[in-house]
């Protein structure tokens, strides 16, 4: 989530236990995953999410799921204060999904998205990236664009959800700040 500080935010809630989160954390497969609901391929909606200045040159990471997973590991260490390996979270990107799989889905109510999640276990964590298809009647569907959503379940609040509608330059540049004050104040 570009903008949203979201490690500062739990700062803000002290004695809250973290028990897992689902949510959409890669807006460059975001993009591309709606632009082939329109029909494009997956090179055609890249090339178009990178003219966009969205996607980075090379999208790999993005489109195989390592970015959404870089990002599930780091707030399952830091909020769940579990650490965790890149190889424990069952990953898997968008790159095999097709135009005509994206369209039928989204035309029948279940949109997929890349969705990360991680759960509280007995023995540790449970952590997943992977395309899922989502109910249209769910928040996580309608989530479109740069936009990115994350839900939260805690001791406390059952659900604690936060949605980034379509962030610009200033909400990035926002976040990291935040971030970086949190960093060398703490």
């Amino acid at each position: 989530m570009d903008g949203v500080p979201i490690f500062s935010l739990f700062d803000q809630l002290p004695a809250i236990h973290l028990q897992g989160f689902h949510g959409i954390l890669n807006s460059t497969t975001n993009v591309i995953l709606g632009e082939m609901e329109q029909g494009l391929t997956l090179d055609e909606a890249r090339k178009k999410a990178q003219a966009l200045g969205i996607a980075e040159t090379d999208a790999t990471h993005d489109i195989d799921g390592w970015d959404a997973a870089v990002k599930t590991a780091a707030l399952i260490t830091v909020l769940m204060d579990l650490p965790v390996r890149l190889q424990d979270i069952d990953r898997a990107g968008i790159r095999d999904l097709s135009p005509n799989t994206l369209r039928g889905a989204k035309r029948d109510g279940w949109p997929y998205k890349l969705v990360c999640r991680a759960t509280r276990t007995p023995s540790g964590v449970q952590a997943s990236v992977r395309p899922e298809k989502v109910l249209n009647t769910q928040p996580m569907a309608r989530i479109a664009g740069t936009s990115s959503y994350i839900y939260f379940e805690t001791d406390i609040f059952p659900g604690l959800a936060i949605t980034e509608e379509n962030p610009g330059l200033y909400a990035t540049a926002y976040g990291m700040l935040a971030d970086f004050v949190r960093a060398v104040t703490r």
